[in-house]
Order: structure tokens, then C-alpha cells, then sequence
């Protein structure tokens, strides 16, 4: 549901406006909106900043690494539109305000890029601000999708950072919450609807991210070649919101499995719903943003995608 929100940040005012209807964006990127990867299926809408990684814009660096080059750019009042809350989306906007450190946010941000990019291939243990991009998420884990929670997020990194020795009790925390959150998605993947030849898997409801889980590495060849994995696709219907996650390990699996382009071949076959197409980019994507799919259709999506398997389709050829 829109939502038009006029608040203030470290004494700054800010315009945010969460979710339009598709056909206000340009209108409001004409009122010096900054649009943050505000993708819409398989459109995706940008000012001259081209802050988004998705469909067209799929090789590009995440937004927030983009952001880096507007680093304190806007003014006050901050005009900003996004649709999702996650770490890259709101480091953009925190970048774009300049309200951390440069030198704080070109290494934040080159980290978040890198789990928003390719999770599968990163360790939180390898980075400088692992602890704290993990406290990030593991407390809005919980945060339902608004305008307000984009925002909270906001504040919260600001929090992280500038009061880091309130938060270094709960580092501890981590584990647990990591520990649960496997837990619960092995018992997902045990549940998991397989697709032809088991490549690609369904799984609903999908209740905790495990991608990292349920894709099952196979140490004996390259992460980058099909045999490096058990599953090539995993199509999780989020039990939290009722979208549709799709996955790939990564872009060259992606690729291999669905062509040059990965995954962006496969969304336009896949159902829209209250006109609104699927999207993404060649490794990960999904459902329309907002809109709840229904468990029934969900046969049908597993069908279409196992039959788009390049490798099936050439083996049988």
C-alpha cells in the first residue's frame, strides 16, 4: 500500500514515499524523487543516478555500492522512494544523505554489495562490519514491509554505528539466531516439492532464508559449474509475505542452466498477477512485489521452470 511520510533523521527532514502505483513513479522521479531500485517486474525505473541491479540494469554493482558516487549529494528535504526494506536498499538512501563516514560506508557498503550480490560465496566472518550487517538483519527480521520499517532500518544502522557498545551483548546472539534459522530451513528442505530431474525445487511455505542450506554445495567441483551443485533453482514461497523468491547459486550456474541471461528467461513465462510481471536479475528475482501468489499457481511454476532447464532440453535434443 502507498505510503507518503514526512519525518526528520539526525536533523534532517526527509519525503519518503514507499510503494506507488507503477504509474506514479515517473511523476514523482519528475519531482526529484530519487528512485531506490525501484524495480516493477521486469521494468525496472532510475534517474540519472541508476540506482538498481535489476532486469536492464542486472550488471550493475548493488545500489548502495552505486550510491557511493552521490555520497552526501541530496539535500534537505532527502526525496526518496523505494518499495522493499533490505541492507542495500537503505544504505542507499543513508548514503545518498552522507550520515555515516565516507570511509565507514565505501567498506560497509562494498560488504553489503557483496552478500546482496553472491551470498552463497560469502563468509560474515571475512568482512570488517560482518557483525554488524547481521545485527542489521537478525533485528528486522521481524519488521513488517512499510514505509515505517524503511525508515526504522535507516535509524538503526545509524544506531549500530554510532552506539556500537550498546549492541556488543547481543553479538553473541548471532549464532543462536543462525543456528534457528538453518534448523528451520533443513526442515523446509525436507518438505520440498522436486521438479524434473530434482534440479529445481519447491519449497513452500519457505519460513527462514536457507539458501545457503538447500542448494547443497558440492565441494568435489567448481561452485561456478552445474555439478557444484545438488539444485540449480529453488522456488521459495515466503511463508512471512506470500511472494515468490527464486534463486539460482549464482549468476554462472544461472546462466548454465537457463541460457545467457539466467533467470531473466524464465520470468517472462511465468504468470502476472494484477498485471504486474515477474523480475529480478540473472541469479535471484521473483513474484511481483506486493502482491500475495497463490499457493495453487505454484504447481505450474515448478513445471515451467524445470522444463526451461537448457540442460534437459539439450539432453533430449
Amino acid at each position: 500500500m502507498k505510503e507518503f511520510i514526512s519525518t526528520m533523521c539526525r536533523g534532517r527532514e526527509i519525503h519518503f514515499v514507499w510503494k506507488p502505483e507503477r504509474d506514479e513513479i515517473p511523476g514523482y522521479i519528475s519531482q526529484e524523487f530519487v528512485p531506490i531500485e525501484m524495480a516493477e517486474g521486469k521494468e525496472s525505473f532510475v534517474d540519472f543516478r541508476c540506482l538498481d541491479h535489476h532486469n536492464a540494469y542486472s550488471r550493475l554493482p548493488s545500489a548502495c555500492v552505486t550510491a557511493l558516487e552521490y555520497y552526501g549529494t541530496i539535500g534537505s528535504p532527502a526525496r526518496l522512494m523505494a518499495n522493499h526494506t533490505d541492507a542495500d536498499c537503505v544504505l542507499t538512501g543513508l548514503t545518498l544523505m552522507g550520515l555515516l563516514p565516507l570511509d565507514v560506508l565505501e567498506k560497509l557498503n562494498a560488504e553489503v554489495g557483496i552478500l546482496d550480490g553472491d551470498p552463497l560465496s560469502a563468509e560474515y566472518s571475512q568482512f570488517t562490519y560482518g557483525d554488524a550487517i547481521q545485527l542489521w538483519k537478525m533485528s528486522m527480521m521481524s519488521a513488517k514491509q512499510s514505509g515505517w520499517s524503511w525508515l526504522y532500518g535507516l535509524q538503526l544502522f545509524l544506531d549500530i554505528f554510532r552506539n556500537a557498545g550498546y549492541y556488543s551483548e547481543l553479538k553473541g546472539k548471532i549464532s543462536d539466531s543462525k543456528r534457528e534459522r538453518v534448523r528451520l530451513a533443513l526442515e523446509d528442505y525436507g518438505k520440498a516439492v522436486p521438479g524434473k530431474g530434482q534440479k529445481v525445487l519447491l519449497i513452500t511455505p519457505s519460513r527462514a532464508n536457507g539458501f545457503d542450506v538447500q542448494f547443497h554445495r558440492q565441494s568435489d567441483f567448481p561452485a561456478d559449474s552445474l555439478n557444484g551443485w545438488r539444485h540449480w533453482c529453488i522456488i521459495a514461497h515466503i511463508a512471512e509475505t506470500g511472494n515468490v523468491t527464486l534463486s539460482c547459486p549464482n549468476r554462472s550456474v544461472a546462466e548454465l542452466a537457463f541460457g545467457p541471461g539466467g533467470l531473466l528467461n524464465v520470468y517472462p513465462k511465468l504468470p502476472a498477477l494484477e498485471g504486474k510481471e515477474w523480475g529480478g536479475r540473472e541469479s535471484v528475482g521473483g513474484s511481483p512485489r506486493g502482491v500475495i501468489f497463490p499457493v495453487e499457481l505454484l504447481p505450474g511454476v515448478l513445471d515451467v521452470i524445470a522444463n526451461l532447464l537448457r540442460f534437459f532440453v539439450e539432453e533430449e535434443l
